[in-house]
């Protein structure tokens, strides 16, 4: 007679190793994939930061090298641009106000026309400055309407200044922080150089 042996099942340490090992895999799993959420979560983060700066530099840059020269009108009802008939001094002027009396660092506000060359009435009146940690662009038109806008938000350390070789470019320098991570923030510093001539970038000194 064949006498058959029972097979020998696993011992409770066996299991144990297993259970273990199997929690262990579960774990490293776990900590990696948080790992990952956690990197995707910073770079989605810190790219909507970048974008926003982007979009910001493409507002002040778009706005700069939209200026033409100022048409204007005589008292015979001949159309001219400011700045190009004998004794015209004044051209389309992209003035920077000075106010913190340290003119090394340039003029912490901007003001400049936009306008159209078929419209004399198209000329708005465009100023960039900071007010309570806000980047703001205002827009005044021909008749006197202000619109407000907010640029970016926590922004700090706007500076414009002329560039001494070329009076047809500005320079701008700008700090911007993150809204959701103050601890991270970003210097800008850029310039644009006017499209036509009869513009021209010029300082005024509010303390002198």
């Amino acid at each position: 007679m064949i006498k058959y042996r029972a097979d020998k099942g696993f011992t409770l340490i066996e299991l144990s190793v297993s259970v273990l090992v199997i929690a262990l895999m579960i774990l490293v799993l776990i900590m990696v994939f948080r790992s990952n959420l956690q990197t995707f979560k910073w770079g989605q983060q810190h790219m909507e930061f970048n974008q926003k700066i982007q979009l910001v530099m493409k507002q002040i840059f778009t706005d700069f090298k939209q200026i033409n020269p100022i048409l204007a009108q005589d008292e015979d009802g001949h159309i001219f641009l400011q700045g190009e008939k004998i004794g015209d001094l004044f051209p389309n002027l992209v003035t920077i106000f000075d106010k913190d009396k340290e003119p090394e660092n340039g003029g912490e506000e901007v003001a400049f026309f936009l306008t159209s060359f078929t419209d004399l009435t198209q000329r708005d009146h465009i100023k960039y400055f900071i007010d309570k940690n806000e980047l703001i662009r205002q827009k005044t038109d021909y008749n006197g309407n202000v619109k407000r806008s907010v640029i970016a938000e926590q922004a700090s350390n706007l500076f414009f200044s002329e560039d001494t070789g070329d009076i047809r470019q500005i320079k701008i320098k700008l700090t911007l922080t993150d809204p959701k991570k103050p601890e991270r923030s970003e210097k800008i510093d850029f310039a644009v150089k006017l499209e036509t001539d009869l513009v021209c970038v010029k300082t005024v000194r509010e303390y002198d």
